[in-house]
């Protein structure tokens, strides 16, 4: 079945998904929104139009997420139907008996009785003991194993623990249940590659799609094949740091252009030539692609400027530059 775009509403383009619901395009994004702006980040994405929220556990801001949803919908500027609220399962809790209390805390967090869509953050169960659950509220920082939180790090090695004797297919059918309740109406993966993506397709006890593939992608990391591969499995294709993130503490390694996507020049250029700034380009690129996106800002003006993106277009010509730009480059190797 070939996905199709819904008509252009409140909160953007919308692409049908495999479970039947339609997800805008565009979420603002919560990852590293500091204590104390986050709820104030969301109302301004709604007040700006938005209509979907990325969320996760591990980011430990999920609960000032749910106080701005609640202070909203109190309010009457929206509906939980308006709403399509994205989180993600952490890796605490890929064991089957863990994956339910995972997603309780999440809406408990939010303020909510479902979500949207719930998708496995990470393929491999690590940082995790196996041993329980961990949630925001037991630490969503590094700490010895003893201790519980969502990060156990070994006291010989120092390294971060590994689960290794639970398997995603098995985190996969718990979150089948969590639709079976209505907890959650779409579920899908984030930062798995194609083949991991292909074992949980396939699976033949598989009783939900996968609906959303959430990975890193931008000018400098295209994704071209996992793309391609999504689109065929209809499967929604997102990208978070859709701007390249080459300046923050994941950067790690130079980009061979020596720059980040936002100062290169050739997305300059073309910036210019559109009266558009390098992010609104980068994200009406994904958009014509067929990429939907996860933008991230806690402020006001720049939440505002990332939603300006609909009615515009970037000539052919222009989509193809983009090619070049292509160089393989972003977070380190993600997915196993």
């Amino acid at each position: 079945r070939i996905m199709k775009f819904a008509s252009t509403v409140v909160g953007g383009p919308r692409v049908e998904l495999a479970s039947g619901y339609s997800m805008p395009m565009v979420a603002l994004g919560t990852w590293k929104s500091p204590p104390g702006e986050t709820a104030a980040a969301v109302k301004a994405a709604i007040r700006a139009g938005y209509r979907f929220i990325d969320a996760a556990n591990d980011y430990a801001n999920e609960h000032e997420v749910g106080a701005a949803l609640s202070d909203l919908i109190e309010a009457g500027e929206v509906t939980r139907e308006d709403l399509f609220v994205q989180a993600k399962l952490w890796n605490t809790n890929h064991r089957r008996e863990h994956v339910r209390a995972d997603l309780e805390q999440t809406l408990k967090d939010l303020r909510l009785s479902y979500v949207d869509s719930f998708v496995i953050h990470w393929a491999q169960a690590a940082p995790s003991t196996g041993e329980k659950p961990a949630t925001r509220l037991d630490g969503a920082y590094p700490a010895p194993a003893r201790d519980g939180s969502m990060f156990p790090v070994d006291d010989a090695t120092g390294f971060f623990c590994s689960d290794d004797s639970c398997h995603y297919i098995e985190t996969w059918e718990a979150m089948e249940t969590l639709v079976d309740e209505g907890l959650c109406r779409s579920i899908g993966l984030s930062n798995f590659n194609r083949r991991q993506v292909a074992e949980v397709v396939d699976h033949p006890a598989r009783r939900h799609p996968v609906c959303v593939l959430q990975c890193e992608c931008h000018p400098y990391l295209q994704q071209k094949d996992l793309v391609d591969f999504c689109a065929a499995r209809d499967i929604a294709f997102q990208a978070y740091s859709p701007l390249g993130s080459g300046d923050t503490h994941l950067g790690v390694t130079t980009s061979p252009s020596g720059t980040i996507p936002l100062k290169d020049p050739s997305v300059l250029a073309l910036a210019e030539k559109y009266g558009k700034n390098a992010g609104q380009l980068m994200l009406r690129w994904q958009l014509q692609r067929g990429v939907a996106l996860v933008s991230k800002s806690v402020r006001p003006d720049r939440i505002r400027s990332n939603f300006d993106i609909f009615d515009w277009e970037i000539a052919p010509d222009d989509m193809r530059a983009f090619d070049k730009l292509n160089y393989g480059w972003g977070h380190p190797p993600r997915g196993g």
